[in-house]
């Protein structure tokens, strides 16, 4: 039996880059806070909820200027959010 290399380790400035690029595009927010944030905007009309195919449902978040409306499908941690939401309510946040 033959055993596995080991993954090489990156090196510090890969390491660096790496921490750079997920640095980009700002703070990133937790499913928590998109589920938060969705909540909202869902209360404003901003967005709406959608049927799938497969039963699910997404939002339908629109485009920007001239594009494309996006769906957004909600992760297992925000449907657990929203969920907390539905049934006690939700603070003034």
């Amino acid at each position: 039996m033959t055993k596995k290399k080991p993954k090489p380790k990156k090196g510090k400035l890969a390491a660096a880059a790496s921490k750079k690029l997920a640095s980009i595009g700002g703070p990133k927010m937790t499913p928590e806070d998109v589920a938060h944030v969705m909540w909202h905007a869902e209360q404003r009309g901003e967005v709406e909820r959608v049927p799938l195919e497969d039963g699910s449902w997404a939002w339908l978040v629109p485009g920007g200027q001239g594009a494309q409306p996006q769906m957004l499908k909600p992760t297992p941690a925000m449907l657990a959010v929203l969920e907390h939401f539905e049934r006690e309510g939700h603070g003034e946040h």
